[in-house]
């Protein structure tokens, strides 16, 4: 329930969960009494795989007979590609606001401290960087990501839209030739051009006045024009008048705000009309591209405002798909690269990759260019949500060699989506989806097979760049240009602690806790709230970890279909979500504190395409493995969703507003599903918000959820009043008092794994903190009619905070697998085995000589 002072918004009185969930804070799981013996865990989505990724080592998890979960995580428009080194802008005098000078990969002058910490010989320019066009490398420049919106926007890319553009403005007259044919005549004759040169003024005046006439006009039944670039549909010179002597009136400046109606134009040059019925408002000046007043609801505080956990309730959706994909969310990318060389089957973005061979910058640049755009976030807004949640990879840092993925360009579509975010208002929950080695061995956390995180031989390896990472990413978005809009940061998704166990992911969660707030400071207002996953252990087993953390969120992923399926129709099961989640939630917030659902979605039952994984079958239908004689029926109606009648939609948008009211906050998995080539060309409608918003499963207005539980027959008082138990949970009195022996409990190192024990921990490898830490670059801005640009931070927000530096490979060193060494047996002469770290992360010490972070750009 939130306080008085949201009065629109009801207590919730939720069910205490019925004798057929085994436990009131987590979906039920029947097969409880054996959990993880295939990896089946409560909340826990478990699947058979058909095609591993290529593995020397490959034992499912370390055990016979184990099985693979994918996590759900999921094509659309042209965006603009014009931010890209080597395009050309649109016109000759045109101002690129958003980072068209920021080098992708190594390219121009490299990545900032990368190639120090790289295993061997220094990168070279990046390959996106040496092309332009949309088709390099492509030999049949077919669109990757696709949707029915592609046609809608009507996009061009720059490169596009250049000819006959930036083209013209560079064009030399023909008066101004020297080859003789325009000289002027000898005998002057200067009141005939004078004649001639007023005719011409009066015919450009009025076609000036004309042509502002008609904007002003158009204008006026759009309620306001916007643009991305600083001009507006008048075609204004720079100064911002018609050209020649007019006595038409001076048009108005480009709109920097709007709300309902208003146009607003992109980066591309394409248009659309904001639509957002909830007195939202988009603020974007490229004169102060930092200006957070923008407001996605009339609800939800503007990004200059205290948003107070308890009062204000996140409303959010995962853009799944995007930065890190996942053959269930982008299906048309997988099919197209399904089968590469050496029989190798695109299960997960490291197979997608190496399929993608050559190809593998262009084919991932238009993905990430397409999938998801400017339009999208305006969406979401419109919506009626008001956060993000954006699963990032290692990769968007930095690759070693032998990762295949395409290192580095998804952080510059990171940075648009910041953009974007700040243009309409909505807050983000940066979420680092994948880490070196798999923390839970599913396909979205990078490659699929074993755990190989915090488990095995390369455990801590792993672990120790996993923590750079996460360092590299805490002083990006602590800078105080980004920190009003990355307003949560979960450092890790979905650890398998089922497998990993609960102590070791513990020490990590831990260490990764001292990393970020030594550098963000101590309290409210300082760095983004912080989360970590329940590890699929049930959100009661963490209720006593880490008192007096300093705005320490719980998030939990609940679904309801990674396990045996329910029996009945989706009527029968739409109250499910309010009598599973709704008092536990309540619950939680009472005991532990701030919590969030970082994942759910509307499914009932595991029917889609490769919603379990690649070719693994569905539950529901049989054709799971294991699951031959429990089928409940065919998923041919699931899986189309032109064949739901009324009430079946209506069943389901009573399961979703449940779900909203029962999680209270939460992001709901995933934004939107991409294009199959097969039959069904939308698959797995469960999982898609933007078709369910569409079609009717999915509440237009968010608040239409509020009441729902309590309003569900046979629920019982368990309300929540808003306001935490103590004032250390949302950055108050007490923040950062952990008591001592919490922390000794989870010591980093941890003293085990459940594969390793303690004795043998000095003789795992480890790496060595010789390395230069990584700086990530902020976007280019530009001020309008200059070209000094405005500073976009430097990327390294404290460096009083951490004198460490950053953990590479020992020089003439071999190390085991990345991806395969958790069954390896543990070597005798391992490198850096037994090595006593210089610098110990939750120390601060000033020992070493810090690295300079990326100089700023000139400020103006």
């Amino acid at each position: 329930m939130a306080p008085s002072t949201k009065p629109s918004e009801p207590s919730y009185t939720p069910l205490a969960n019925p004798a057929g969930s085994p436990d009131p804070n987590y979906s039920p799981d029947p097969n409880s009494g054996n959990a993880y013996a295939a990896l089946g865990g409560r909340n826990l989505r478990d699947s058979s795989i058909l095609n591993l990724s290529p593995d020397p080592y490959s034992n499912p998890l370390g055990r016979p007979g184990s099985e693979y979960i994918p996590a759900p995580s999921i094509m659309t428009r042209d965006s603009t590609y014009g931010s890209l080194p080597g395009t050309p802008g649109l016109r000759g005098d045109n101002r690129q606001s958003w980072g068209s000078n920021v080098g992708l990969a190594a390219a121009a002058d490299g990545v900032v401290g990368s190639d120090l910490r790289r295993p061997s010989v220094p990168r070279g320019q990046s390959a996106l960087a040496q092309h332009s066009t949309l088709g390099w490398n492509n030999t049949d420049n077919e669109r990757l990501s696709v949707s029915d919106e592609d046609d809608e926007q009507g996009h061009i890319t720059p490169a596009v839209a250049a000819i006959g553009a930036g083209a013209a403005d560079d064009e030399k007259p023909r008066w101004a030739s020297n080859d003789g044919r325009y000289a002027p005549r000898k005998k002057s004759r200067k009141w005939l051009w004078a004649a001639v040169a007023a005719a011409l003024l009066a015919l450009i005046a009025l076609g000036v006045g004309l042509g502002i006439g008609l904007t002003r006009n158009r204008s006026n039944r759009n309620a306001s024009t916007s643009s991305a670039d600083g001009t507006n549909s008048g075609k204004p010179t720079k100064s911002g008048t018609g050209a020649g002597t007019s006595t038409s009136p001076t048009p108005t400046p480009t709109p920097t705000t709007g709300s309902f109606g208003s146009l607003i134009t992109m980066d591309d040059g394409s248009t659309f009309t904001y639509n957002n019925p909830f007195n939202g408002t988009w603020v974007w000046d490229e004169a102060n591209p930092f200006n957070n007043d923008a407001q996605a609801n009339s609800w939800t505080p503007k990004l200059s405002e205290e948003w107070v956990w308890g009062r204000d309730k996140a409303y959010g959706v995962n853009v799944g798909g995007w930065l890190v994909t996942e053959p269930f969310i982008v299906p048309g990318l997988y099919e197209k690269y399904f089968n590469g060389p050496n029989n190798i089957t695109a299960v997960d973005e490291y197979t997608l990759s190496l399929n993608m061979g050559e190809n593998l910058t262009a084919a991932m640049t238009e993905h990430y260019e397409t999938f998801i755009t400017e339009k999208d976030f305006a969406d979401i807004a419109a919506a009626g949500l008001n956060y993000v949640r954006i699963p990032l990879p290692f990769w968007a840092i930095e690759t070693w060699d032998g990762e295949p993925y395409l290192e580095r360009v998804s952080w510059q579509y990171f940075l648009k989506a910041i953009k974007w975010c700040r243009k309409y208002g909505l807050r983000i929950n940066l979420d680092l989806h994948s880490v070196p080695g798999s923390q839970n061995g599913w396909n979205h956390s990078g490659r699929q097979g074993t755990i190989n995180w915090m488990n095995g031989v390369m455990g801590l390896a792993n672990a120790e760049r996993s923590l750079d990472y996460i360092r590299t990413l805490a002083q990006f978005i602590a800078q105080p240009e980004y920190a009003p809009v990355i307003t949560l940061f979960g450092f890790i998704n979905e650890p398998n602690a089922g497998s990993v166990g609960k102590p070791a992911v513990g020490s990590f969660y831990l260490e990764a806790y001292k990393i970020i707030r030594q550098i963000t400071g101590i309290g409210a207002g300082n760095g983004p709230f912080l989360s970590f996953h329940d590890g699929f252990l049930g959100i009661t087993q963490w209720y006593d970890f880490l008192p007096g953390a300093d705005r320490l969120a719980l998030d939990q992923h609940s679904y309801i279909v990674f396990q045996d399926q329910h029996a009945g129709t989706v009527q029968d099961l739409s109250n499910i979500p309010c009598s599973w989640w709704a008092s536990a939630t309540n619950t939680t917030s009472e005991t532990y504190g701030v919590n969030v659902a970082g994942e759910w979605s509307a499914a009932w039952n595991d029917c889609g395409q490769w919603v379990n994984n690649v070719g693994s079958g569905s539950r529901y239908d049989g054709t799971y493995n294991g699951y031959a004689n429990k089928a409940m029926g065919s998923c041919d109606q699931w899986n189309d969703y032109t064949l739901w009648d009324q009430p079946t939609i209506d069943a389901l948008h009573h399961f979703v507003a449940g779900s909203m009211d029962a999680l209270q906050n939460y992001f709901f998995w995933t934004w939107k599903i991409g294009n199959s080539t097969n039959a069904i060309t939308q698959p797995n409608p469960f999982w898609n918000y933007q078709l369910g918003l569409e079609h009717g499963w999915i509440p237009t207005d968010p608040r239409e959820a509020i009441g729902i539980c309590a309003a569900q027959a046979g629920v019982t008082q368990n309300s929540f009043g808003g306001t935490y138990s103590s004032a250390y949970m949302t950055g108050g009195a007490g923040a950062n008092t952990i008591p001592a022996a919490q922390s000794s409990s989870y010591p980093w190192p941890p003293a085990s794994f459940t594969n390793v024990a303690a004795g043998e921990m000095d003789s795992l490898p480890q790496y060595t903190q010789t390395g230069t830490p990584i700086t990530m670059p902020g976007p280019t801005f530009t001020s309008p009619g200059s070209t000094a640009t405005i500073s976009a931070g430097s990327g390294w927000f404290n460096a009083a905070a951490d004198s460490r530096q950053a953990y590479v490979e020992i020089a003439g060193c071999s190390y085991p697998p990345e991806y395969s060494a958790a069954n390896l047996p543990i070597p005798t002469d391992a490198c850096g085995a037994g090595l006593t770290q210089p610098v110990k992360r939750s120390e601060l010490l000033e020992r070493a000589a810090f690295p300079q972070p990326t100089p700023p750009p000139v400020q103006i």
